[in-house]
């Protein structure tokens, strides 16, 4: 048993400051490290000890992980070696320059950038909490609960959103379409015009001198608001994802001619993805929940545990 690894992983755990999901994520990954290290003290780690480790990452039945669970070993090691490194114990980072590995197209593997993501309702929570004002909330609600691209909602004027339609002028590829807005949403709007004096037009959403919100003040709000957030391969979260989440919640669950119009898909095909996303979903989540409980009680079992426990 490596115990200057595994007190090294309890004390940078209990100091990280990330949501449940993420969290366990986190921890599943470095004491699954831990128990491979075996006794290899964390001075003597190697960029070819990370890498013969992350090569050698499976699954129960011995087939290799996928290249999304892969990323999330290699995200969450990079980043506790870089607090190695703060806390003295290393000198640098074995994980520096160290490739991520290549997707293997012959399996069906895409580059993490290609693969849609949405967020679970914690996460979604929590950026609906940390939204700092009025406009904030009202922006990522409309994305979350309307499915518009975030493109069209910072192109919303006032007098597009009445009785419940969005009247997206110009969608993509300059096609006009028809979106709709929640109770919710409603709510804010009103809210948000009456916090700006009642205009009766012009832009929806401005900055503090009145100009439209451009994209880059919009991601910035969303990466404040979704501090600490990753994705289950360590990539972080984006505002894009919200729009995401919205079709991929109501994938399967409503008609995908629908969904399509609904996200203003061009094409059914895109619209599809979305139903193949949600199977993925809940894969991952049993088996995240499997491990889950597989390493709850292998460390209850821990001996170093129970000795700290009398």
């Amino acid at each position: 048993m490596n115990t200057e690894l595994f007190e090294s992983i309890t004390k940078y755990l209990a100091n990280l400051n990330l949501d449940g999901d993420t969290l366990r994520a986190y921890t599943i990954d470095l004491h699954r490290f831990e128990r491979t290290m075996g006794s290899t003290p964390i001075s003597s780690t190697t960029r070819e000890t990370v890498k013969e480790y992350l090569n050698g990452l499976s699954i129960k039945n011995g087939q290799r992980v996928s290249l999304a669970t892969q990323n999330r070993h290699y995200a969450t090691l990079h980043r506790f070696f870089e607090w190695c490194v703060t806390e003295g114990m290393l000198q640098e980072n074995p994980m520096e320059n160290l490739p991520r590995r290549r997707p293997n197209k012959d399996l069906g593997e895409v580059q993490p950038g290609t693969i849609i993501r949405s967020l679970n309702k914690e996460q979604i929570e929590k950026i609906f909490r940390n939204a700092q004002t009025t406009r904030e909330k009202l922006l990522f609600n409309l994305l979350y609960t309307s499915g518009i691209r975030i493109s069209e909602a910072l192109d919303l004027n006032i007098q597009d959103i009445q009785e419940g339609t969005i009247n997206v002028r110009q969608g993509k590829g300059n096609q006009p379409r028809v979106g709709y807005v929640s109770k919710s949403t409603e709510r804010l709007v009103q809210q948000y015009v009456e916090e700006r004096g009642n205009p009766t037009g012009g832009p929806l959403f401005v900055t503090t001198h009145g100009q439209r919100l451009s994209y880059a003040r919009a991601r910035q709000l969303f990466m404040e608001a979704a501090r600490n957030l990753v994705n289950p391969d360590g990539t972080q979260v984006t505002i894009h994802q919200l729009r995401h989440t919205f079709c991929t919640e109501r994938a399967g669950h409503i008609d995908s001619f629908v969904l399509q119009r609904l996200a203003g898909h061009n094409d059914i095909r895109t619209t599809l993805r979305y139903a193949k996303v949600s199977d993925t979903v809940a894969k991952e989540a049993y088996e995240n929940f499997e491990e889950w409980q597989d390493y709850k009680k292998k460390l209850m079992d821990d001996p170093r545990l129970k000795i700290a426990r009398m």
